[in-house]
C-alpha cells in the first residue's frame, strides 16, 4: 500500500448495490478496473458479482424443477405406510401390556 492509496474498510454491499454496480461495469465503454476503484472494490469481486448476476439472468424461473417420478412417489409412499403400520403395531402392543399392569382386562373400553 502506498501513501495515496486510502486505507481499506471492510464495507458489505447490499444485493441491489451489487447489482447497480455490475450494471454500471457493463455498460458500454466503461472498464471493470475502473468500476472497482470507483466503488473500493477488488476487481476479482466484480467479476464475481457479474459472474453470479449472468448466472441469475441466463436462469429459466418459470420452468419447474423436475420432482420425483411417479414410481418414485408410489415407493416412498408405500415405506411411509410400512413405517406407520410397525409404528401402530408397537403403540398397540404398549397399549396392551399398560393395561395388563393395571388390572384391565382387553374387552373393557
Amino acid at each position: 500500500m502506498t501513501e495515496r492509496d486510502p486505507p481499506r474498510t471492510h464495507r458489505r454491499f447490499t444485493l441491489s448495490e451489487k447489482i447497480a454496480i455490475v450494471r454500471e461495469s457493463l455498460a458500454p465503454g466503461v472498464s471493470a478496473s475502473y468500476v472497482a476503484r470507483r466503488h473500493r472494490i477488488a476487481v476479482n469481486v466484480l467479476y464475481y458479482w457479474r459472474k453470479a448476476y449472468r448466472d441469475v439472468i441466463d436462469t429459466d424461473l418459470t420452468r419447474a424443477a423436475p420432482g420425483p417420478s411417479k414410481d418414485q412417489q408410489v415407493d416412498d409412499l408405500r415405506l411411509q405406510v410400512r413405517n406407520l403400520e410397525r409404528l401402530l403395531g408397537q403403540r398397540t402392543l404398549e397399549i396392551a401390556l399398560l393395561r395388563e399392569k393395571l388390572g384391565k382386562g382387553n374387552d373393557e373400553s
